[in-house]
């Protein structure tokens, strides 16, 4: 008698369920708060096994350290990407690094979005509207 069942391929992006050469390799997320992140290493075996970058927005900390999120293209939500083996935000000094990262080591070539969190510092300039110096 034939089977009635069909074995269907994986989603794109999603490793075989059927292959165990690669179980233990799966990347995971962490959801515990609710600031969504994902590991540095978990999101490298993630892109090594077919996942893709949907998105990514590199933001500047008041402490001029920036923090970088990611859409992933199979997964809902965005995540900030933490140091390998910690819960702390991987955080880049430079935003040249950042972005050779994201282009360099993830394979990502879309968008990136930049954004801050600092605020202007109040001085002279900032107390006012600019005047135009043409004006008689």
């Amino acid at each position: 008698m034939p089977s009635l069942t069909k074995d269907l391929d994986p989603p794109p992006g999603q490793p075989d369920p059927s292959d165990k050469t690669g179980a233990g390799e799966e990347a995971w997320i962490v959801g515990s708060n609710p600031e969504q992140a994902i590991r540095m290493r978990s999101l490298s075996v993630y892109l090594s096994n077919g996942g893709a970058l949907k998105d990514v927005r590199l933001v500047e900390g008041e402490d001029e350290r920036w923090t970088m999120w990611v859409r992933l293209i199979n997964r809902p939500g965005e995540y900030r990407l933490n140091l390998f083996k910690s819960d702390q935000p991987k955080t880049y000094r430079d935003v040249d690094l950042a972005i050779a990262t994201v282009r360099d080591d993830f394979g990502y070539y879309g968008s990136i979005t930049l954004a801050t969190e600092q605020q202007p510092k109040m001085g002279k300039a900032q107390s006012g509207p600019i005047a135009d110096s043409d004006e008689d």
